[in-house]
C-alpha cells in the first residue's frame, strides 16, 4: 500500500504538469476562441504567432494555478494529519506545567473509565493512549527536539535511538541518501540529454532544499523566519495552527518539485517555437551563398509573375502601344504609393531621412541638410 501511494505521489504530479495540463490548454483555448471571436471572423491558426502567443498565455495561466494548488494541497494534508500540539491543544512553546494541566483535564474527559456508557470503549482507549504518547513526546526535550524537525516517522526510523545526536545523524543520513541520489538522476538524465529545461533551476532547488534541512536539523532554535515571521502572521489570522519545521519542509520540498517542473516548461514556451529547442545559428559562408540564391531565385520568380500580370493588364491596348506604356507606368505608380509606402518599415526609413535632412535648419526654411 505504501509503495502504491508513494507511486501515485510522484507520478500523479508528472502526468499532470507534463500531459494533462496542455490537454487542458487545447481545449480551453478553443473554448475561449468561440466566446471571443465573433461567428465569420477568423480564428488564428495553429503555428501562427498569435496563435501561439495565445497558448503561452494559456498554459502559464494553468501552470501557475497548478503550482498554487499543489501547495494549498500539501499544507492541507498537513492540517489533517495528527500533530502532537494539535492533539493536545496546546502551543508550540509550551512548557512542562502547562502541559500537566492540559492533559490532567484532558484525562478527565477522554479517560476509558470516565466516558460514558454508549462510547466505544476500545476506540476511547486507543485515543487516549495516542494522547499519552504525545503529551510523552513534548515532554521529553530528545524526543521533543526530533518529533519537531524530522516529524513522527523519526521515531519509526530509529527505534535505538537515545539522544539528539542519535536522531540528527539518523536523519542526515537518510537526508543525504536521498538527495544524492536525487542529484546522480539529475546528472545521469542532464547526461542522456533529458530534463536539460531548467536543470538550473533543479539543481538550485535541490541544494535550496538540503541546505534547509541539515540547518533544521543541526540547530536547536527554529528557523528565523518561521518563527519571527510565519508562525506569528498565521496565528494573528487565524489561518491555521503554527507550523512546526518538518512541516515546512514537506512544503519546501513539495514547492521545490513543482516549481522546477514549472519553469522547465515554462522555458520551451518563449522559444520561436514552442515545440522545439531553439536551433543553432548555422552562419557559415556556404550557408550564406545557399540564402542568397534561393532569394535571388524568389526575386527573379517575383519579377516573373508581376510582367504576367502587367502583360495582362494590358491586353485591351495590344494594338496602342503609347497607350500600353502610359498604363503600365500608371501600374508601377500606384504600385509604388499604394503599396510599398504602406509598410511599416517604408514609412519609417522615409521619415528617418526627412528628419536628418531638417536637422539644424531655421523654421520656415526648405533645406536639404
Amino acid at each position: 500500500m505504501a509503495i502504491s501511494n508513494v507511486s501515485f505521489d510522484t507520478l500523479g504530479p508528472f502526468l499532470v504538469w507534463q500531459f494533462l495540463i496542455p490537454v487542458a490548454a487545447g481545449w480551453a483555448q478553443s473554448i475561449l476562441y468561440s466566446i471571443f471571436i465573433r461567428a465569420g471572423d477568423p480564428k488564428p491558426q495553429p503555428g501562427t504567432p498569435r496563435f501561439i502567443k495565445h497558448r503561452r498565455n494559456i498554459l502559464i495561466a494553468i501552470y501557475a494555478a497548478y503550482f498554487a494548488f499543489t501547495i494549498y494541497e500539501v499544507d492541507f494534508n498537513l492540517q489533517r494529519s495528527s500533530n502532537a500540539y494539535n492533539d493536545l491543544g496546546v502551543p508550540l512553546d509550551v512548557d512542562e506545567s502547562a502541559l500537566n494541566t492540559r492533559f490532567r483535564r484532558l484525562t478527565i474527559r477522554y479517560h476509558p473509565d470516565k466516558i460514558g456508557p454508549n462510547v466505544d470503549r476500545e476506540r476511547a482507549n486507543d485515543f487516549y493512549v495516542h494522547l499519552k504518547r504525545a503529551k510523552d513526546i513534548i515532554m521529553d526535550p530528545v524526543k521533543r527536539f526530533a518529533y519537531d524537525r524530522f516529524g513522527p516517522s523519526i521515531f519509526a526510523q530509529c527505534q535505538s535511538c537515545l539522544t539528539i545526536k542519535d536522531y540528527t545523524d539518523s536523519a542526515l543520513l537518510t537526508t543525504a541518501t536521498t538527495y544524492g541520489v536525487l542529484f546522480i538522476i539529475l546528472v545521469g538524465a542532464n547526461a542522456l540529454g533529458f530534463l536539460t529545461d531548467g536543470s538550473y533551476w533543479r539543481y538550485l532547488g535541490l541544494l535550496a532544499v538540503a541546505t534547509f534541512e541539515i540547518r533544521t536539523a543541526l540547530r536547536p532554535d527554529y528557523p528565523t523566519f518561521l518563527s519571527k515571521y510565519l508562525n506569528p502572521f498565521v496565528a494573528r489570522t487565524n489561518l491555521r495552527p503554527p507550523y512546526l519545521p518538518f512541516q515546512i519542509i514537506t512544503i519546501l520540498k513539495k514547492a521545490a518539485i513543482s516549481l522546477t517542473q514549472f519553469l522547465g516548461l515554462l522555458m520551451p514556451l518563449y522559444r520561436s517555437d514552442p515545440q522545439h529547442a531553439a536551433k543553432t545559428n548555422d552562419d557559415t559562408e556556404d550557408t550564406r551563398h545557399k540564402q542568397l540564391d534561393r532569394l535571388s531565385a524568389l526575386v527573379a520568380e517575383s519579377n516573373k509573375d508581376a510582367n504576367r500580370l502587367l502583360e495582362l493588364e494590358s491586353v485591351p491596348y495590344r494594338d496602342n502601344e503609347r497607350a500600353k506604356g502610359e498604363l503600365r507606368e500608371a501600374l508601377k505608380k500606384y504600385m509604388v504609393q499604394n503599396v510599398v509606402h504602406q509598410e511599416k518599415e517604408v514609412r519609417n526609413a522615409m521619415g528617418e531621412v526627412m528628419m536628418r535632412r531638417r536637422t539644424g535648419v531655421p523654421h520656415g526654411a526648405v533645406g536639404t541638410k
